[in-house]
């Protein structure tokens, strides 16, 4: 069968600034051809995440180049594979890594792929998978199980990777004691996963709904911001605190939180993104309780493949995890809905990108 020679894609004209609000628009556009070492992808799914919402506000680094087309988690089947492509075949089920990384430099030889300094974001550095087709380098595909639905195969590789990366970070596992602060999208899934390998767990939130959700999927304990010094509690309910503490909110009163939290040995792991200082306690108590801070950024190809071997092993289960889908069109409000936490959603996936 035959391809279309146009596609739909979701497309940011604007960044927000003060002169006036972004521009978001469905535009109808050329269908891509993969180049002889790609593959086409035809997108099946694609969710919906804080990281575009950053696009949208100016508030990473860098990018977006514009007009720039967003997303940056997807999962699909290949539509047509290049002339030098020999190990996917057109109707093959797969999941892409969020990021293209050289594959030469030192982080790269040694797995962290994640740190590459040429690290390409779809989405943020170039054209992004909120469209109908998508041409990507073969050695960013990873198999999707056949029972594993897409919608949940797009998520693994940042909703669900992202804190399984920090928890490896952090050093989670069976008996640990572990306070997750921040009960978003990311947050939840550290929930679920620091469950699934044994661990304790205390979250912190101030929204009801999101504490509410966490005891569901597992917490043993929550404590709302807004009612208790979250600080006191877990030195409380640990008799001295956690062993590691993840934060997922991105702003320097959180930072400091997550890190008074540990116990003297402890680790803090900072995932969320915000352009804050990072304050922190004074010198001396970091070296006399030996004390650990450390950053989490996204995932490497490992930290997904172990993801889908769990799902594949029925050790995993996401069903809870996409709480809303949408077509393209519906896009724009779900970004808005997840930037307001309108509805609280875990993740919203676009599961119609014709």
């Amino acid at each position: 069968m035959s391809l279309p020679t146009t596609m739909r894609a979701l497309r940011l004209h604007a960044v927000r600034s003060d002169a006036g609000p972004e521009q978001l628009r469905v535009d109808e556009l050329p269908r891509p051809d993969p180049a002889p070492d790609e593959v086409l992808i035809e997108v099946g799914a694609c969710g919906i995440c804080a990281t575009d919402v950053h696009v949208l506000t100016g508030g990473l680094p860098h990018g977006p180049r514009l007009p720039q087309v967003l997303g940056h988690e997807p999962a699909g089947t290949v539509a047509a594979v290049g002339d030098e492509v020999s190990d996917w075949r057109p109707g093959d089920r797969v999941a892409v890594l969020m990021g293209r990384p050289c594959q030469r430099c030192g982080y790269c030889r040694i797995g962290r792929e994640n740190l590459c300094r040429d690290l390409v974001v779809p989405g943020i550095d170039t054209a992004g998978a909120l469209a109908g087709y998508l041409p990507v380098d073969p050695d960013l595909l990873v198999p999707v199980p056949p029972d594993v639905p897409l919608h949940e195969a797009a998520i693994v590789t940042d909703a669900v990777a992202t804190p399984y990366h920090a928890l490896k970070r952090a050093g989670v596992g069976e008996g640990s004691i572990v306070t997750v602060v921040g009960l978003g999208g990311l947050g939840m899934h550290a929930v679920l996963l620091a469950k699934l390998s044994g661990a304790h767990v205390i979250g912190i939130d101030v929204d009801v709904i999101n504490l509410e959700r966490a005891v569901a999927w597992g917490a043993d304990a929550v404590i709302d911001a807004t009612r208790e010094d979250p600080v006191t509690t877990v030195h409380e309910l640990t008799d001295g605190g956690s062993d590691r503490a993840l934060e997922f909110v991105g702003s320097a009163e959180t930072a400091d939180q997550a890190l008074r939290c540990v116990a003297p040995g402890g680790r803090a792991v900072l995932v969320g993104f915000g352009r804050d200082h990072l304050e922190t306690l004074p010198l001396a108590r970091f070296v006399t309780q030996e004390l650990e801070v450390a950053g989490s950024y996204g995932a490497t190809r490992q930290d997904v493949g172990e993801l889908f071997d769990l799902l594949e092993d029925g050790r995993l289960d996401l069903g809870r995890s996409v709480t809303d889908t949408t077509d393209l069109d519906g896009a724009p409000a779900a970004l808005r809905a997840l930037e307001t936490r309108e509805g609280h959603p875990i993740r919203t996936v676009v599961t119609d990108l014709r």
